[in-house]
C-alpha cells in the first residue's frame, strides 16, 4: 500500500527552482515526519541473528547491519517513460543498504521455486524461508509490515507540509500570472 500525493514531485521541484532556501526547509520537514518511521523499523530489526548461519562478518552477515535511512528524490524518471506507472516516482523512499536486512525481510515472498530461480533445486535452503516465518512472520518482515501499519499517521503528519508547500506555489503562481 503506498500514500499517493499527486503533483506532489513536480510542486517540489518548482519550489526549488523559486527558493532554493524554502525547498531546503520543506525537504527538511518531510524528513522529520519520516525519521520516525525509519528508526522505528530499524528497531523492529532484531539485535542478534534470526539464524545461526547468519552468525559472521561476511556481506550477508548479521554484525553488517545497517539502520533505515530516508531519501528525498524529486528528479524525473529517465528510463522507460512509456511504460504504464513509469511516471510514478517515489519522493520519499525508506531503504536500508545491507544485504542481511533485506534478505531475511523479503525471503520466501516469491515461493521459492518459480521460474526466476537460477540455481538448481539441489543446491536450495528450503528450509531457509519457512524458519524465518515460524521465527519472524511473513515477509515482510520489517519493512513494509512496519510502514503500513504508521501509514495514517505518517499521511496525517504530512498533510500540513503539503498545504503549506500548495499555499506558496498558488501564491506564486498567482503573482506570476498578475504581470500579464
Amino acid at each position: 500500500m503506498k500514500a499517493q500525493v499527486v503533483g506532489l514531485q513536480e510542486t517540489l521541484r518548482d519550489l526549488n527552482k523559486l527558493d532554493k532556501e524554502l525547498s531546503k526547509e520543506i525537504r527538511k520537514d518531510i524528513r522529520k515526519v519520516v525519521e520516525p518511521l525509519a528508526k522505528e523499523i530499524t528497531a523492529v530489526v532484531p539485535a542478534t541473528e534470526p539464524l545461526s548461519g547468519m552468525a559472521h562478518k561476511g556481506r550477508t552477515g548479521w554484525q553488517n547491519r545497517k539502520r533505515v535511512t530516508v531519501k528525498l528524490d524529486t528528479r524525473k524518471p529517465r528510463r522507460h517513460l512509456d511504460r504504464p506507472g513509469r511516471s510514478i516516482v517515489n519522493v520519499v523512499r525508506l531503504t536500508t543498504k545491507d544485504a542481511p536486512t533485506a534478505i531475511v525481510d523479503m525471503a520466501g515472498k516469491a515461493g521459492g521455486s518459480g521460474a526466476g530461480s537460477k540455481s538448481p533445486n539441489q543446491f536450495r535452503r528450503p528450509n531457509f524461508s519457512r524458519v524465518l516465518t515460524a521465527r519472524l512472520g511473513q515477509p515482510s518482515r520489517f519493512m513494509w509490515r512496519t510502514a503500513e501499519d504508521q501509514l495514517n499517521n505518517l499521511q496525517q503528519d504530512m498533510m500540513p507540509i503539503i498545504r503549506r508547500v500548495e499555499q506558496i506555489m498558488d501564491r506564486d503562481m498567482k503573482n506570476t500570472y498578475r504581470s500579464f
